[in-house]
């Protein structure tokens, strides 16, 4: 997608050679974890005949590096997601199947996305994101006690936003993000907007 053009991409690499040369000299990096939903959007919620997935959790790790004199950072962040099948789909499934089927969709990847942080004078200050990433998606059924899976992996992109507050040399956050899974298993794209919170060190 943004890479056809080769601006995003070009924007992302300065940005990672900029903080390498930052971190050389002595910037130190932040390190966190957060947990909270994955709302699906789109198909991946319900699609036409009603299939879908139902809100599911995530779990994300992260570090981040703050460019010096600018209000801009590198983020590079980890997440897995769970959601579970509908009804609609468990039912539709538990009938192709013949038995009690249930349906999950996992996915794990990486990205690593550009922030921007407003000023602030206070301890809270707003934040906002966006990057690219590949994320691997995997669907199974399980009835009885057989699974069958598939999964592929795809280019990835998100935006979002977060608010942070800080205390002492932590800061707590809530942030909200948007993901588009390029088309995991042909069809639309897999859609979806986690909503997290977390605790955000900084390193010695």
């Amino acid at each position: 997608m943004w890479c056809a053009t080769g601006a995003w991409c070009g924007v992302v690499l300065a940005s990672l050679v900029a903080t390498a040369t930052g971190v050389s000299q002595g910037v130190r990096p932040s390190y966190g974890f957060a947990a909270g939903l994955t709302v699906p959007t789109g198909d991946f919620h319900a699609d036409a005949n009603g299939d879908g997935f139902d809100t599911g959790w995530q779990g994300m790790a992260f570090v981040g590096f703050h460019l010096p004199y600018t209000a801009i950072g590198v983020r590079l962040d980890g997440t897995y997601s769970e959601n579970s099948a509908n009804d609609k789909l468990r039912s539709d499934a538990t009938a192709i199947v013949g038995a009690p089927t249930d349906v999950k969709t996992k996915l794990l990847g990486a990205s690593v996305d550009l922030m921007y942080e407003f000023h602030s004078v206070s301890p809270a200050s707003v934040y906002v994101l966006s990057g690219i990433g590949l994320y691997n998606a995997k669907v199974s059924a399980t009835s009885g006690n057989v699974t069958a899976d598939t999964s592929k992996t795809k280019f990835t992109w998100n935006w979002g936003a977060g608010l942070t507050y800080i205390v002492g040399r932590a800061a707590v956050f809530v942030e909200v993000r948007y993901f588009d899974v390029s088309s995991p298993f042909g069809g639309s794209d897999l859609k979806y907007a986690p909503i997290v919170a977390g605790v955000r060190f900084r390193g010695r």
